[in-house]
């Protein structure tokens, strides 16, 4: 006679784990699409704007794609359905859009769907968020962007805006916050970073090499790592 299968325990941090790598993961698929779709942060705020609906502002949505989002309450996941059901209506896609270049933005991109095809729904990202729905297998990585050189020196002047911010926030000083910055680049970047810091910036060909496993560039990783030690976050 077979036993009874008992039920798995886990322990109450276990549970708390296992709800941090969910909600990591659903912010990388988000970040992923975005990307794929060649988006910024600001894209579906600005469609939003214009087409007049409601959407997750550029605030909540770079706090959700770090993982650092919590609690979402059951509107941002019908504000996702609702993006999500526009760029699969290509009657829709472009209503009450007036900018050109948000035309292009919306033109090519993409709607997210699961392994299986079905167009995502409010209740498919949240069972996502709350690790019950895997992220689907092509947006759990993403290929490298294609940048121009104005694109490569936008984000060099973004990197360059972060580090003010939080050495003024942390009220460090300007030349040892800077230092403790570069020397958390691997030796071989430290030069290079350390240029790109003061106002030389990295050319599109440099960038494309500084990408890593399909996720961001090498620069973020270590603003980010210095941001978290230098704000105590």
């Amino acid at each position: 006679m077979a036993q009874e299968k008992k039920p798995v325990k886990r322990s109450y941090q276990a549970v708390l784990d296992w709800q941090d790598e969910s909600r990591r993961a659903f912010g990388k698929m988000l970040l992923n699409w975005r990307r794929r779709n060649g988006w910024t942060q600001y894209t579906a705020c600005e469609w939003g704007a214009e087409a007049e609906f409601e959407v997750i502002s550029y605030g909540n949505l770079s706090v959700i794609e770090q993982g650092k989002a919590g609690e979402l309450r059951q509107k941002a996941f019908f504000q996702l359905e609702e993006i999500n059901r526009r760029l699969d209506d290509a009657g829709s896609k472009l209503a009450g859009v007036k900018s050109q270049r948000l035309k292009e933005q919306l033109k090519d991109a993409e709607p997210l769907r699961g392994d299986d095809g079905k167009l995502w729904d409010a209740v498919d990202f949240w069972s996502c968020y709350i690790g019950y729905v895997p992220v689907p297998q092509t947006y759990q990585s993403a290929p490298a962007p294609t940048l121009t050189s104005k694109r490569a020196e936008e984000l060099c002047h973004k990197w360059r805006q972060q580090v003010r911010r939080v050495i003024k926030e942390a009220g460090l000083d300007v030349t040892q916050g800077l230092e403790q910055l570069v020397k958390g680049a691997p030796k071989e970047h430290q030069k290079r970073f350390s240029e790109v810091l003061a106002i030389d910036d990295y050319s599109s060909v440099e960038l494309a090499q500084l990408w890593v496993d399909g996720e961001d560039f090498l620069p973020e990783q270590w603003i980010g790592t210095w941001e978290q030690k230098a704000l105590g976050t």
